[in-house]
């Protein structure tokens, strides 16, 4: 196995990375680690380039690992792309700011951020400016969990404006007085009588290509941080059915939306669904029955993809049907195994099969967020 050319090392490692539910094999990046020195430094830069669920308890010893000489030229620090870490001081698990500023200092490659915040409205404007400068590489944020009204999306927005995918996973409520408005300053009324001295609050800079929402925000956050992608935004996920004034934020994206996924679909999904004149990929994570999809889906669809969870669970395929009938550049339609075993389902095979479609059955659950591309450079 020492014998092995480096690239052949490098493809079998490759090939076995993911589980069949799209994370990480670390059990099998662990074990080729220990084969010999010759597969120990490529096995550890797989292993330590998706790092989940860091507790507090061990982040000393990982970022000790992280900075470690090593016999390779770069540290280990170099390889994590990914990091999923909680920050605050409300729970055991959590980190205090400090040791998070350092752990993102430890790795200067890192791309994608998840971050969980308990007990932290902000970050002090030290520990703000060290993340600036570290954070110079990520594009990927993932923000779990924070205070409703908490500082943390805004101030990390501010100070990293090439964020290009982000996701929310919890709700966010605007923290100011005024939706369009921030004071600055506030001192008393002897020195500026009862006027409140106020300065615009320009829209987020970043220009996001990817945004998931697993709670649309306010409607004055919404436009806060779509202000400045009009151009760039191809792909959105809505795991919450859009309201009349979510549809009119976003409408304005909507016929440049090159992907659209939507956890439910209901009239305000359709809605919305026929703002987006330009969708290349739809994916929905059911079978819709009360409302018609058919009717609503544009012509320019090339990947359509389902899904049938338990919990939501249909016996018929007719919607899908209706569907593929009307999307004349469809390609690949994508679903998942408790579709295949519907008896409407080889009458779908057949149906794609004499339009020149490609039936794929995916095993991947729908709560699994597709990994970003990351430059293996």
């Amino acid at each position: 196995m020492s014998h092995l050319p480096p690239e052949i090392v490098l493809v079998i490692l490759e090939h076995a990375y993911y589980t069949p539910t799209g994370c990480p094999d670390y059990t099998f990046l662990v074990n080729c680690s220990l084969v010999c020195a010759s597969w120990s430094v490529p096995a550890q830069s797989l292993l330590f380039r998706k790092t989940t669920r860091l507790r507090s308890h061990t982040i000393p010893s990982f970022r000790a690992a992280l900075i470690a000489p090593a016999v390779r030229q770069k540290s280990l620090g170099h390889a994590v792309r990914s990091l999923d870490i909680s920050v605050g001081w409300s729970l055991n698990e959590s980190c205090q700011p400090e040791a998070f500023v350092q752990l993102l200092q430890a790795c200067p490659r890192l791309y994608e951020l998840s971050l969980s915040t308990y007990g932290l409205h902000e970050f002090d404007q030290f520990a703000l400016a060290k993340l600036k400068d570290s954070g110079q590489c990520i594009r990927a944020l993932d923000l779990q969990y924070c205070g409703v009204q908490s500082l943390v999306l805004f101030q990390l927005l501010g100070i990293w404006p090439h964020i290009r995918f982000l996701k929310i996973g919890t709700e966010i409520a605007w923290p100011w007085r005024h939706p369009a408005e921030t004071p600055v300053s506030r001192q008393s009324k002897s020195n500026f009588g009862s006027r409140n001295d106020t300065v615009l609050r320009p829209p987020a800079r970043v220009s996001l290509y990817d945004l998931a929402l697993s709670r649309i925000p306010q409607p004055a956050v919404l436009t806060w941080l779509l202000g400045s992608s009009a151009s760039s935004l191809h792909i959105l996920d809505l795991r919450e059915i859009p309201g009349s004034a979510a549809r009119e934020i976003m409408g304005v994206h909507a016929p440049r939306l090159r992907s659209l996924r939507l956890l439910h679909y209901n009239l305000d999904s359709a809605a919305f669904l026929r703002q987006c004149t330009c969708l290349e990929e739809f994916i929905i994570y059911n079978i819709p029955v009360l409302v018609p999809l058919a009717p609503e889906l544009p012509p320019s669809i090339e990947f359509l993809s389902f899904r049938n969870p338990i919990h939501t669970f249909r016996d018929t395929l007719h919607p899908i049907l209706d569907a593929i009938e009307v999307l004349p550049r469809l390609r690949i339609l994508t679903c998942d195994k408790n579709s295949e075993g519907l008896r409407d389902f080889a009458m779908l095979r057949t149906r794609c099969a004499e339009k020149g479609v490609e039936v794929v059955i995916s095993e991947v659950p729908f709560w699994v967020v597709r990994s970003y591309q990351v430059n293996k450079a």
